[in-house]
């Protein structure tokens, strides 16, 4: 029998972690062997996560570098630079690390700096680090001991904009990304906008021009056009837990042809061939997101508006499952040699 992946958690309060678990007491080879909370120690992970109640005994545990020997890979859900504490004692110890944060998504620091307000003092693990996106970079995720887990607006982005990205259709022209995310996509975090009062039965824009997953969707896009690719991205906050619905609006280059919507679609169901969790709808079908929650499914449509010369790409995924906790595991699995789908079917 193959032995079970043994599995550490760090940052096992937040929503993302408490996600994670709910997965991976499903997955037929892991073994969650801690869960740090620096501020609840000794607490029941269940006090957290009330829905793990008799499914799992497990408590919080102060952080301490004597947790690494007990594990075979970390997952982090911790803050943008929170990871830093741990990175350089993971690497020493040879453990693998399964990012959910951005600390080790954006390749060029002065981005991150820019974007998240904070330096980043760790450009030795971000050189090998691999961006975690399977249908895209499959053949590196195998190998690498540190893995930056996508975002969630930037995996339904991504998804719905790089078949078209990669076939050279789209104009220079920003791609305008118009999407809604559900509340627990802000964490646990208590603010105004976030109370139930605000956010019930109301749809509010948000970070617009400066979210910080714009540079991440224009990192991926413009290696897949092989040219520099901007975005207008406008997220929102929309009065549900969970899901996000991405509309994705690219300009044709001036000198195309006009494509039929059949040709797109065709270029669509193409590029995602034997991707076990993207879902191409049939024509004239769009995603919805009661069709992905509580899946690893990333939902795609398309449509075209010949009078603007536009194509329309649609994406629909649960924010924290393919959007986070379930794109991690199957990240794990890839990076363990298990079949992609284990513990997500």
């Amino acid at each position: 029998m193959v032995s079970k992946i043994r599995i550490g958690i760090y940052g096992g309060a937040s929503i993302s972690a408490g996600k994670l678990m709910d997965i991976l007491l499903r997955h037929p080879q892991a073994q969650i062997k801690w869960a740090v909370s620096e501020t609840q120690p000794g607490a029941p992970v269940c006090d957290t996560h009330t829905f793990l109640r008799h499914r799992t005994e497990l408590t919080y545990s102060a952080y301490s570098d004597e947790l690494l020997q007990e594990v075979d890979i970390v997952f982090s859900c911790k803050r943008p630079t929170d990871t830093f504490a741990i990175v350089d004692q993971l690497m020493d110890a040879d453990k693998k690390l399964i990012d959910l944060s951005a600390d080790y998504r954006l390749k060029n620091t002065d981005d991150f700096e820019k974007w998240y307000g904070k330096q980043h003092t760790h450009p030795k693990a971000l050189a090998t680090a691999v961006y975690g996106l399977p249908e895209l970079h499959r053949a590196q995720i195998c190998k690498t001991k540190i893995l930056a887990n996508p975002g969630c607006y930037t995996t339904a982005s991504i998804l719905a904009c790089a078949p078209f990205a990669k076939t050279g259709l789209a104009s220079q022209e920003p791609i305008i990304i118009d999407a809604v995310s559900g509340a627990s996509g802000a964490g646990r975090t208590a603010k105004e906008e976030n109370l139930f009062i605000n956010v019930n039965e109301n749809v509010r824009a948000y970070r617009i021009g400066t979210h910080q997953h714009t540079p991440e969707i224009e990192q991926e896009l413009s290696l897949i056009a092989k040219q520099p690719v901007k975005t207008l991205f406008v997220p929102h906050v929309g009065p549900f837990y969970a899901g996000i619905m991405a509309d994705c609006f690219i300009k044709l280059a001036p000198e195309t042809t006009m494509p039929t919507l059949e040709d797109l679609h065709q270029r669509m169901t193409d590029f995602y061939a034997g991707e076990p969790f993207v879902r191409i709808m049939p024509l004239g079908k769009f995603p919805q997101i009661n069709n992905v929650l509580n899946t690893n499914f990333c939902d795609l449509g398309v449509a075209i508006d010949e009078r603007t010369h536009t194509i329309i790409a649609f994406s629909a995924i649960d924010n924290l499952v393919k959007g986070a906790a379930g794109q991690a595991v199957e990240n794990m699995n890839i990076m363990f040699g298990l079949p992609e789908g284990t513990g997500l079917m």
